[in-house]
Protein backbone atom coordinates (compact mmCIF):
# COMPACT_ATOMS: atom_id res chain seq x y z
CA UNK A 1 0.00 0.00 0.00
CA UNK A 2 1.36 3.41 -1.03
CA UNK A 3 -0.13 6.63 0.33
CA UNK A 4 0.68 10.25 -0.46
CA UNK A 5 -0.05 12.64 2.42
CA UNK A 6 -0.95 16.15 1.23
CA UNK A 7 -0.93 18.92 3.81
CA UNK A 8 -0.66 22.67 4.26
CA UNK A 9 -0.09 22.30 8.01
CA UNK A 10 3.35 20.81 8.62
CA UNK A 11 6.35 21.75 10.76
CA UNK A 12 9.05 23.99 9.28
CA UNK A 13 12.26 25.42 10.69
CA UNK A 14 10.47 28.72 11.37
CA UNK A 15 7.36 27.04 12.81
CA UNK A 16 8.51 23.73 14.36
CA UNK A 17 5.14 23.02 16.05
CA UNK A 18 2.91 23.97 13.09
CA UNK A 19 0.77 20.95 12.18
CA UNK A 20 2.63 18.54 14.46
CA UNK A 21 -0.54 16.45 14.79
CA UNK A 22 -0.59 15.93 11.00
CA UNK A 23 3.00 14.69 11.15
CA UNK A 24 2.00 12.32 13.97
CA UNK A 25 -0.73 10.85 11.75
CA UNK A 26 1.87 10.34 9.02
CA UNK A 27 4.06 8.48 11.49
CA UNK A 28 1.10 6.33 12.54
CA UNK A 29 0.55 5.39 8.89
CA UNK A 30 4.19 4.39 8.58
CA UNK A 31 3.92 2.37 11.82
CA UNK A 32 1.10 0.38 10.17
CA UNK A 33 3.50 -0.79 7.46
CA UNK A 34 2.23 1.58 4.77
CA UNK A 35 4.73 3.09 2.33
CA UNK A 36 4.07 6.80 2.82
CA UNK A 37 5.43 10.03 1.36
CA UNK A 38 4.45 13.57 2.33
CA UNK A 39 3.84 16.56 0.07
CA UNK A 40 3.49 19.77 2.09
CA UNK A 41 2.61 23.16 0.63
CA UNK A 42 3.16 25.78 3.32
CA UNK A 43 2.73 29.56 3.07
CA UNK A 44 4.83 31.73 5.40
CA UNK A 45 4.88 35.48 5.85
CA UNK A 46 8.20 37.13 5.00
CA UNK A 47 9.71 40.35 3.64
CA UNK A 48 9.92 38.79 0.17
CA UNK A 49 7.52 39.76 -2.58
CA UNK A 50 7.42 36.08 -3.52
CA UNK A 51 9.96 33.34 -2.97
CA UNK A 52 9.29 29.67 -3.58
CA UNK A 53 11.58 27.06 -2.03
CA UNK A 54 11.20 23.41 -2.96
CA UNK A 55 13.07 20.83 -0.91
CA UNK A 56 13.21 17.06 -0.65
CA UNK A 57 14.36 15.19 2.44
CA UNK A 58 13.74 12.19 4.68
CA UNK A 59 12.47 13.23 8.10
CA UNK A 60 13.73 11.86 11.40
CA UNK A 61 11.15 9.05 11.34
CA UNK A 62 12.18 7.90 7.85
CA UNK A 63 9.34 9.45 5.82
CA UNK A 64 10.31 10.93 2.42
CA UNK A 65 9.02 14.49 2.42
CA UNK A 66 8.62 17.03 -0.37
CA UNK A 67 8.09 20.59 0.78
CA UNK A 68 6.95 23.60 -1.21
CA UNK A 69 7.52 26.67 0.93
CA UNK A 70 5.88 29.84 -0.36
CA UNK A 71 7.32 32.95 1.33
CA UNK A 72 5.64 36.28 0.71
CA UNK A 73 4.68 39.58 2.32
CA UNK A 74 1.28 38.79 0.79
CA UNK A 75 1.06 35.51 2.66
CA UNK A 76 -2.75 35.59 3.04
CA UNK A 77 -3.23 36.13 -0.70
CA UNK A 78 -0.93 33.21 -1.52
CA UNK A 79 -2.67 31.02 1.07
CA UNK A 80 -6.03 31.61 -0.61
CA UNK A 81 -4.72 31.29 -4.17
CA UNK A 82 -5.37 27.58 -4.48
CA UNK A 83 -5.00 27.54 -8.26
CA UNK A 84 -1.37 28.62 -7.92
CA UNK A 85 -0.71 26.07 -5.17
CA UNK A 86 -2.30 23.27 -7.23
CA UNK A 87 0.01 23.97 -10.17
CA UNK A 88 3.11 24.00 -7.96
CA UNK A 89 2.06 20.78 -6.24
CA UNK A 90 1.23 18.98 -9.49
CA UNK A 91 4.60 19.90 -10.97
CA UNK A 92 6.44 18.47 -7.95
CA UNK A 93 4.19 15.40 -8.03
CA UNK A 94 4.91 14.70 -11.71
CA UNK A 95 8.61 15.51 -11.69
CA UNK A 96 9.79 14.30 -8.28
CA UNK A 97 7.27 11.93 -6.72
CA UNK A 98 5.48 9.92 -9.40
CA UNK A 99 8.57 8.62 -11.24
CA UNK A 100 9.38 6.40 -8.24
CA UNK A 101 6.17 6.39 -6.19
CA UNK A 102 2.67 5.89 -7.59
CA UNK A 103 0.21 6.26 -4.68
CA UNK A 104 -2.76 3.93 -4.23
CA UNK A 105 -4.47 6.60 -2.09
CA UNK A 106 -4.07 10.35 -1.74
CA UNK A 107 -4.75 11.44 1.83
CA UNK A 108 -5.30 15.17 2.38
CA UNK A 109 -5.17 16.83 5.77
CA UNK A 110 -7.51 19.79 6.37
CA UNK A 111 -9.89 20.73 3.56
CA UNK A 112 -8.44 24.19 2.89
CA UNK A 113 -6.18 24.49 1.08
CA UNK A 114 -4.64 21.00 1.23
CA UNK A 115 -7.92 19.21 0.51
CA UNK A 116 -8.35 21.23 -2.66
CA UNK A 117 -4.79 20.36 -3.73
CA UNK A 118 -5.23 16.66 -2.88
CA UNK A 119 -8.58 16.50 -4.66
CA UNK A 120 -6.93 17.96 -7.78
CA UNK A 121 -4.03 15.48 -7.72
CA UNK A 122 -6.41 12.57 -7.16
CA UNK A 123 -8.73 13.59 -10.02
CA UNK A 124 -5.82 14.01 -12.44
CA UNK A 125 -4.58 10.48 -11.68
CA UNK A 126 -7.94 8.81 -10.97
CA UNK A 127 -6.75 7.91 -7.45
CA UNK A 128 -9.00 7.50 -4.38
CA UNK A 129 -8.99 10.60 -2.19
CA UNK A 130 -9.57 10.59 1.58
CA UNK A 131 -9.58 13.60 3.89
CA UNK A 132 -8.71 14.09 7.56
CA UNK A 133 -10.26 17.18 9.12
CA UNK A 134 -8.76 19.01 12.10
CA UNK A 135 -10.12 22.47 11.39
CA UNK A 136 -12.49 24.45 13.62
CA UNK A 137 -12.75 27.43 11.22
CA UNK A 138 -14.77 25.81 8.43
CA UNK A 139 -17.66 28.25 8.89
CA UNK A 140 -15.41 31.20 8.06
CA UNK A 141 -14.09 29.77 4.82
CA UNK A 142 -17.61 28.83 3.72
CA UNK A 143 -18.50 32.53 3.74
CA UNK A 144 -16.15 33.09 0.79
CA UNK A 145 -18.30 32.33 -2.30
CA UNK A 146 -15.78 30.84 -4.76
CA UNK A 147 -13.72 28.99 -2.17
CA UNK A 148 -16.90 27.75 -0.47
CA UNK A 149 -18.03 25.93 -3.60
CA UNK A 150 -14.60 24.31 -3.98
CA UNK A 151 -14.52 23.19 -0.35
CA UNK A 152 -18.00 21.66 -0.59
CA UNK A 153 -17.01 19.85 -3.79
CA UNK A 154 -13.95 18.35 -2.09
CA UNK A 155 -16.06 16.98 0.76
CA UNK A 156 -18.63 15.54 -1.63
CA UNK A 157 -16.03 13.85 -3.86
CA UNK A 158 -13.89 12.43 -1.06
CA UNK A 159 -14.26 8.69 -0.56
CA UNK A 160 -13.92 9.02 3.22
CA UNK A 161 -14.01 12.05 5.57
CA UNK A 162 -12.13 11.53 8.85
CA UNK A 163 -12.81 14.24 11.46
CA UNK A 164 -10.69 13.90 14.58
CA UNK A 165 -13.73 14.12 16.90
CA UNK A 166 -17.48 13.56 16.90
CA UNK A 167 -17.91 17.28 17.63
CA UNK A 168 -16.09 18.12 14.40
CA UNK A 169 -18.09 15.56 12.44
CA UNK A 170 -21.34 17.14 13.62
CA UNK A 171 -20.03 20.60 12.77
CA UNK A 172 -19.18 19.58 9.20
CA UNK A 173 -22.60 17.99 8.74
CA UNK A 174 -24.37 21.10 10.04
CA UNK A 175 -22.43 23.41 7.73
CA UNK A 176 -22.55 21.25 4.60
CA UNK A 177 -25.94 19.66 4.17
CA UNK A 178 -26.47 16.38 2.38
CA UNK A 179 -23.10 14.70 2.96
CA UNK A 180 -23.44 10.93 3.02
CA UNK A 181 -23.25 9.71 6.63
CA UNK A 182 -21.40 6.62 5.38
CA UNK A 183 -18.48 8.79 4.29
CA UNK A 184 -17.59 9.65 7.89
CA UNK A 185 -15.20 7.79 10.17
CA UNK A 186 -13.87 9.53 13.27
CA UNK A 187 -10.11 8.96 13.64
CA UNK A 188 -8.60 10.87 16.59
CA UNK A 189 -5.16 12.40 16.89
CA UNK A 190 -2.12 10.44 17.97
CA UNK A 191 -0.78 11.03 21.47
CA UNK A 192 2.54 9.35 22.22
CA UNK A 193 2.21 7.57 25.55
CA UNK A 194 5.97 7.00 25.63
CA UNK A 195 6.40 10.76 26.02
CA UNK A 196 3.60 11.05 28.61
CA UNK A 197 3.88 7.99 30.87
CA UNK A 198 1.71 7.50 33.92
CA UNK A 199 3.36 8.20 37.27
CA UNK A 200 1.64 8.25 40.68
CA UNK A 201 1.34 11.73 42.18
CA UNK A 202 3.53 12.68 45.11
CA UNK A 203 1.69 14.19 48.06
CA UNK A 204 2.09 17.98 47.98
CA UNK A 205 3.23 20.03 50.96
CA UNK A 206 0.20 22.25 51.50
CA UNK A 207 0.31 23.41 47.87
CA UNK A 208 -1.97 22.73 44.91
CA UNK A 209 -0.26 23.12 41.55
CA UNK A 210 -2.16 23.87 38.35
CA UNK A 211 -0.52 23.58 34.93
CA UNK A 212 -1.75 25.23 31.72
CA UNK A 213 -0.35 24.50 28.25
CA UNK A 214 -1.25 26.43 25.08
CA UNK A 215 -0.15 29.11 22.67
CA UNK A 216 -1.22 32.36 24.31
CA UNK A 217 -2.05 34.56 21.33
CA UNK A 218 -3.92 37.84 21.10
CA UNK A 219 -6.71 37.76 18.53
CA UNK A 220 -10.00 39.52 18.06
CA UNK A 221 -11.65 36.37 19.46
CA UNK A 222 -8.86 34.11 20.79
CA UNK A 223 -9.42 30.34 20.90
CA UNK A 224 -7.87 30.07 24.37
CA UNK A 225 -9.45 31.85 27.33
CA UNK A 226 -6.88 31.82 30.18
CA UNK A 227 -8.34 34.94 31.79
CA UNK A 228 -11.20 32.75 33.01
CA UNK A 229 -9.11 30.36 35.08
CA UNK A 230 -6.74 33.10 36.27
CA UNK A 231 -9.67 35.10 37.65
CA UNK A 232 -11.27 31.96 39.12
CA UNK A 233 -8.05 30.78 40.80
CA UNK A 234 -7.55 34.23 42.31
CA UNK A 235 -10.99 33.97 43.92
CA UNK A 236 -10.61 30.35 45.07
CA UNK A 237 -7.24 30.99 46.75
CA UNK A 238 -8.88 33.45 49.15
CA UNK A 239 -10.79 30.62 50.84
CA UNK A 240 -8.54 27.62 50.08
CA UNK A 241 -6.37 26.54 53.00
CA UNK A 242 -3.62 25.29 50.71
CA UNK A 243 -1.41 27.55 48.62
CA UNK A 244 -2.23 27.74 44.91
CA UNK A 245 0.45 27.85 42.23
CA UNK A 246 0.00 28.16 38.47
CA UNK A 247 2.49 27.12 35.79
CA UNK A 248 1.88 28.52 32.30
CA UNK A 249 3.62 26.72 29.43
CA UNK A 250 3.69 28.15 25.91
CA UNK A 251 4.57 31.29 24.01
CA UNK A 252 2.60 33.87 22.07
CA UNK A 253 2.05 37.60 22.00
CA UNK A 254 -0.38 37.55 24.94
CA UNK A 255 2.09 36.34 27.56
CA UNK A 256 2.92 39.77 29.02
CA UNK A 257 -0.76 40.61 29.46
CA UNK A 258 -1.30 37.32 31.30
CA UNK A 259 1.71 37.94 33.55
CA UNK A 260 0.31 41.35 34.44
CA UNK A 261 -3.12 39.87 35.15
CA UNK A 262 -1.65 37.25 37.50
CA UNK A 263 0.34 39.94 39.33
CA UNK A 264 -2.72 42.18 39.61
CA UNK A 265 -4.78 39.32 41.07
CA UNK A 266 -2.06 38.22 43.51
CA UNK A 267 -1.80 34.79 41.88
CA UNK A 268 1.59 33.07 42.07
CA UNK A 269 2.35 32.08 38.48
CA UNK A 270 5.48 30.87 36.68
CA UNK A 271 5.67 31.37 32.92
CA UNK A 272 7.94 28.72 31.37
CA UNK A 273 7.63 29.60 27.68
CA UNK A 274 7.50 26.96 24.94
CA UNK A 275 8.88 23.62 26.13
CA UNK A 276 9.62 20.30 24.39
CA UNK A 277 7.25 17.42 25.07
CA UNK A 278 9.55 15.72 27.59
CA UNK A 279 9.64 18.83 29.76
CA UNK A 280 5.87 19.34 29.47
CA UNK A 281 5.44 15.78 30.74
CA UNK A 282 7.69 16.52 33.72
CA UNK A 283 5.66 19.61 34.56
CA UNK A 284 2.43 17.60 34.35
CA UNK A 285 3.85 14.92 36.66
CA UNK A 286 4.64 17.66 39.19
CA UNK A 287 1.15 19.20 38.91
CA UNK A 288 -2.10 18.28 40.60
CA UNK A 289 -4.29 19.44 37.70
CA UNK A 290 -4.13 20.55 34.09
CA UNK A 291 -6.31 23.64 33.70
CA UNK A 292 -7.48 24.60 30.22
CA UNK A 293 -10.00 27.28 29.20
CA UNK A 294 -10.95 27.42 25.54
CA UNK A 295 -13.74 28.65 23.32
CA UNK A 296 -13.41 25.80 20.82
CA UNK A 297 -11.45 22.54 20.59
CA UNK A 298 -11.66 20.11 17.71
CA UNK A 299 -9.78 17.43 19.68
CA UNK A 300 -7.61 18.46 22.64
CA UNK A 301 -4.17 16.82 22.39
CA UNK A 302 -2.91 18.51 25.56
CA UNK A 303 -5.92 17.14 27.46
CA UNK A 304 -5.08 13.55 26.48
CA UNK A 305 -1.38 14.14 27.24
CA UNK A 306 -2.28 15.24 30.76
CA UNK A 307 -4.68 12.35 31.31
CA UNK A 308 -2.03 9.85 30.15
CA UNK A 309 0.26 11.09 32.94
CA UNK A 310 -2.54 10.54 35.47
CA UNK A 311 -3.19 14.28 35.84
CA UNK A 312 -6.89 15.16 36.16
CA UNK A 313 -8.18 18.04 34.03
CA UNK A 314 -10.31 21.10 34.71
CA UNK A 315 -11.41 22.49 31.36
CA UNK A 316 -14.09 24.27 29.37
CA UNK A 317 -17.09 22.34 28.19
CA UNK A 318 -16.26 23.40 24.64
CA UNK A 319 -16.03 21.56 21.33
CA UNK A 320 -14.72 18.03 21.65
CA UNK A 321 -13.55 18.30 25.27
CA UNK A 322 -16.78 16.77 26.56
CA UNK A 323 -15.79 13.60 24.67
CA UNK A 324 -12.64 13.31 26.79
CA UNK A 325 -13.64 14.43 30.30
CA UNK A 326 -16.03 12.82 32.77
CA UNK A 327 -16.35 12.62 36.54
CA UNK A 328 -13.56 10.01 36.79
CA UNK A 329 -10.85 12.18 35.25
CA UNK A 330 -11.80 15.83 35.70
CA UNK A 331 -14.35 18.62 35.74
CA UNK A 332 -16.01 20.45 32.85
CA UNK A 333 -16.80 24.16 33.28
CA UNK A 334 -19.02 26.49 31.32
CA UNK A 335 -17.23 29.59 30.09
CA UNK A 336 -18.29 32.02 32.80
CA UNK A 337 -16.55 33.00 36.07
CA UNK A 338 -19.14 31.41 38.36
CA UNK A 339 -18.87 28.00 36.69
CA UNK A 340 -15.08 28.11 36.74
CA UNK A 341 -14.94 29.04 40.43
CA UNK A 342 -17.37 26.23 41.26
CA UNK A 343 -15.54 23.78 38.99
CA UNK A 344 -12.14 24.41 40.58
CA UNK A 345 -13.61 24.03 44.06
CA UNK A 346 -15.30 20.79 43.01
CA UNK A 347 -12.00 19.42 41.69
CA UNK A 348 -10.16 20.41 44.88
CA UNK A 349 -12.75 18.60 47.00
CA UNK A 350 -12.54 15.37 44.97
CA UNK A 351 -9.90 12.64 45.21
CA UNK A 352 -8.91 11.42 41.74
CA UNK A 353 -7.24 8.06 41.11
CA UNK A 354 -4.36 8.70 38.69
CA UNK A 355 -4.37 5.11 37.46
CA UNK A 356 -8.06 5.42 36.57
CA UNK A 357 -7.45 8.80 34.91
CA UNK A 358 -4.84 7.30 32.57
CA UNK A 359 -6.48 3.90 32.00
CA UNK A 360 -6.93 2.77 28.40
CA UNK A 361 -5.56 5.92 26.77
CA UNK A 362 -2.22 4.45 25.74
CA UNK A 363 -3.90 1.88 23.51
CA UNK A 364 -6.61 4.19 22.17
CA UNK A 365 -4.37 6.99 20.89
CA UNK A 366 -1.19 5.10 20.06
CA UNK A 367 0.60 5.15 16.71
CA UNK A 368 -0.35 1.50 16.31
CA UNK A 369 -4.06 2.01 16.98
CA UNK A 370 -4.45 5.10 14.78
CA UNK A 371 -2.28 3.58 12.05
CA UNK A 372 -4.40 0.41 11.99
CA UNK A 373 -7.59 2.50 11.65
CA UNK A 374 -6.14 4.46 8.73
CA UNK A 375 -4.88 1.30 7.02
CA UNK A 376 -8.39 -0.23 7.16
CA UNK A 377 -9.77 2.91 5.51
CA UNK A 378 -7.13 2.84 2.76
CA UNK A 379 -7.85 -0.81 2.06
CA UNK A 380 -11.59 -0.15 1.86
CA UNK A 381 -11.27 2.66 -0.70
CA UNK A 382 -8.78 0.77 -2.87
CA UNK A 383 -11.28 -2.11 -3.11
CA UNK A 384 -14.12 0.19 -4.25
Amino acid sequence: MKVLFVTSWYPTEKQPYFGVFVREHARAVRAAGVEIQVLSVVCERSADMLRIETSEFVDDSGIPTYRILIRSRFRDVMHHWTGFQKRLAYRVFLQRIKPGFVPDVIHSNVVFPAGIIGDYLASRDNTPHVLTEHWSKLAGILRLPVISSRVKAVYRRAEVIMPVSFFLKKNIQLLIKGLDERKFTVVPNVVDAAQFPYLPKMAGENTVRFCAVATWTSKKVPDKYPELFIEALSVVQKTEKRKIELVMIGGGDNVEMLKNLCNARGLKAAFKGALPKAEIARELHRSDFLIHASRVETFGVVIVEALMTGTPVICSNAGALGELIDSSNGVLCENNPESWIAGIRKALDKRFDGAVVSAGLKEKYSYESIGASLLRIYESVVKM
